[in-house]
This record gives C-alpha cells, structure tokens and sequence, in this order.
C-alpha cells in the first residue's frame, strides 16, 4: 500500500511541475532595449564617429551632443526630425530604420568655413 501512494503523489509532482514550465514559457519576453550610439558635432565641423550603424526594424537610440557651436541634423527617410545640436546641451532622437541603405545626412546649420563637407553617414543593414 505504501508504493501505490507514493505512486499518485509522484506523478501529480511531476504535472504540477510540467504546468509550472508551460506557464514560465508562455509568459511574454522583456522588449530588447535600444541600441545606443553616441555623436558629436565637433567645432571642426565634422560629426565622430562619421559613419554610425543601424539595423532595420530595431530601435537606435542617438545621442547628439556639440563640443563646439550649434549644428544640425535632420532626416525624412530615417525619421529624424529637424534636430538643433547645442553645446552642453546633448539631445537623443530614437529611429526605428525601415530600409537598408546608405543615407548622408549633413549638417543643417551652417557653422562654419568646413560647414559643406560635415556628413554623418548612417549605414542600416538587415
């Protein structure tokens, strides 16, 4: 009598256990957080890093700041909009890309004699 009592307890352990995994993997996953880069408008008029990297359908988050005088940045195709980088003074945009490609965004205020060659080129990939 012994062994057929240990019999049910074992197995309603085991059901109670199988239940317990089915509901720990029907619990829906933490969202990925942003992926996060950093730019800065330099008083040379150049962005660093000159080329950033984003993956289509995953958020970005990008943060701009100006270690010397005001530049821009703004971006229809990659959703960005018209964006006034200040010294001490750093702003963060967060794109979602939709298309892989090569997309050159310039600087949209004029700061200076190198004001024309200041790109940031933003490479999205699959």
């Amino acid at each position: 009598m012994r062994s057929t009592t240990r019999v049910p307890i074992t197995v309603a352990t085991a059901l109670a256990l199988v239940a317990l995994a089915g509901l720990a993997s029907s619990a829906k996953p933490h969202p990925t957080p942003p992926d996060s880069v950093s730019v800065v408008a330099t008083a040379e008029q150049k962005f660093v890093p000159a080329v950033i990297v984003m993956h289509v359908g995953r958020p970005t988050t990008v943060r701009f700041s100006s270690s010397g005088g005001v530049h821009g940045v703004a971006s229809t195709e990659l959703g960005i909009p018209a964006t006034t980088i200040m010294p001490d003074t750093p702003v963060s945009v967060v794109v979602t890309p939709k298309k892989v490609g090569t997309y050159k965004l310039p600087c949209t205020i004029v700061c200076g004699p190198n004001h024309a060659d200041m790109l940031l080129t933003v490479q999205v990939k699959p």
